[in-house]
């Protein structure tokens, strides 16, 4: 809480607390909160330091900068249905793929960059596969070689994988703008600034906008969509742009400030996605998930005028020994649903496991809250298999298989299997030099599977028939 004495009214900052011991330190006209270190519900971590706002926006260039040519016109670039274009295979982030997991797999290449820090998520398209990193370099490799095709600079870290459209792709950056290049070459076709303005602070020993684009893009329909923030009181921007053009087509910059007695807001804490004519993303420790329409803009949370903080969150990209495990749910049309639950820290797990359907009976409402796996005493569904002492960390789901990727518990090694969904059984198993990143798995229309690992490695394993026909033109 903050107090002002020339009204004696109080007023909440809802991303943060400081430590129970401690309260805030006041020194050279700034607020430092010290580290977390208690239960509160929390979004931001770490040592914070607030200065006084500047009301007035500095004067800043066209939002949109085109480069020469004409935007519309890319080089030919051959995605083809089967393709991994975006995190987690699609814009509803489904996990879903019409390729078949091979039976027999051999390891096709490997590629290590000379410089990276932690790359993100692959995605496929075009026999091209795309991985960005925290140094903000976009790479392009040849999914049948693993040789780069080009790579292209961003001003930023960048913490969800591109996403590839009609021969483009689309980067978010830690620089406040979100980056268009043309897929076939690299060429940067436009940028567009998402954040307020240009404004670089340190965020944990590296520069960053006040207002990253953290939470990656969406694009659809010929719309992209992003979003930039930290915290709700420095500002939420929402933007959809054209995906050709980068024009935009609407913006939502209030949802920051939610309730002006409680001065909570939606910040920036998830990664976005699109459900039921929605765009959504993690919006904090007050508002669990941030909802626009994906005509207007406006944003469709209820204010909440309470100085109350429900909902934990520990944003990936700031802290990314949190949220590296990936909750899973899928239900089939016998009733059978496939499910993972990991807690947002990561210390607590529930078995991957079959689930049968809830039994005769269940009422509606409790099969509508979707109790979590977490919490066994709520749940009444029988396990046909289950998964011990296995922490995961991405997953893909084929007609004929699970794709996991993860470890052995908390100290084991780290690995890449298929899992058979109708028994648990696993058709393979092959193990990891390193961890692979959060949703780090990707694949593409040849059953080609592209793995991210945390010390910058990208792997690709292919049917053992497809690596023995290159192996063959290569000698």
């Amino acid at each position: 809480m903050w107090i002002s004495t020339a009204d004696n009214t109080a007023q909440h900052l809802a991303p943060m607390r400081p430590p129970c011991q401690d309260g805030v330190l006041i020194s050279d006209g700034m607020l430092f909160w010290g580290p977390w270190m208690c239960g509160c519900n929390l979004s931001l971590y770490g040592h914070i330091g607030l200065a006084p706002a500047n009301d007035s926006t500095p004067a800043t260039a066209p939002r949109l900068e085109p480069r020469k040519g004409d935007p519309a016109a890319v080089a030919q670039f051959a995605a083809r249905p089967g393709d991994w274009p975006c995190l987690r295979g699609d814009s509803r982030r489904t996990f879903l793929t019409s390729v078949p997991v091979a039976q027999e797999r051999s390891q096709l290449w490997q590629s290590r960059p000379a410089c990276c820090d932690l790359p993100t998520a692959p995605v496929t398209g075009g026999d091209t596969v795309l991985v960005a990193d925290r140094n903000g370099i976009v790479r392009a490799l040849d999914a049948a070689s693993g040789e780069l095709r080009w790579k292209a600079y961003t001003g930023g870290a960048v913490y969800f994988p591109p996403a590839v459209w009609e021969g483009r792709v689309y980067v978010g950056s830690a620089d406040g703008w979100v980056y268009a290049y043309e897929a076939a070459t690299g060429r940067q076709l436009w940028r567009f600034l998402v954040a307020s303005h240009p404004r670089l602070i340190p965020v944990f020993g590296r520069l960053s906008s006040t207002w990253p684009v953290a939470g990656g893009v969406v694009v659809e329909d010929g719309v992209l969509y992003a979003a930039a923030g930290i915290a709700s009181y420095d500002g939420t921007h929402v933007y959809a742009l054209d995906a050709v053009t980068g024009e935009v087509k609407w913006y939502n910059g209030t949802s920051g400030e939610m309730s002006a007695g409680t001065q909570s807001g939606i910040s920036l804490q998830g990664s976005l996605y699109l459900a039921d004519g929605e765009l959504r993303f993690g919006g904090g420790n007050v508002y669990e998930t941030a909802r626009y329409d994906l005509r207007t803009g406006e944003c469709l949370n209820e204010p909440r005028h309470n100085a109350y903080s429900p909902y934990r969150s520990a944003f990936y990209p700031y802290y990314p020994d949190y949220g590296q495990y990936v909750p899973f749910e899928h239900t089939f049309d016998d009733g059978n649903t496939l499910s993972y639950d990991a807690s947002y820290e990561g210390s607590q797990h529930a078995d991957l496991a079959l689930l049968a359907p809830f039994p005769p009976g269940t009422p509606e409402d409790a099969v509508a809250r979707r109790r979590t796996a977490l919490r066994p005493e709520m749940v009444r569904r029988e396990a046909l298999w289950q998964k011990p002492d296995l922490l995961f960390r991405s997953f893909i789901l084929a007609p004929d298989a699970l794709l996991a990727a993860g470890q052995i518990g908390y100290e084991g090694g780290f690995f890449l299997a298929a899992i058979d969904v109708k028994d648990g059984n696993e058709f393979w198993r092959v193990p990891l030099p390193a961890a692979p990143v959060k949703d780090g798995t990707a694949v593409d229309h040849r059953g080609r599977i592209f793995v991210s690992l945390t010390d910058g490695q990208v792997l690709c394993f292919a049917p053992t028939q497809l690596a023995n026909a290159k192996n063959e033109d290569e000698e």
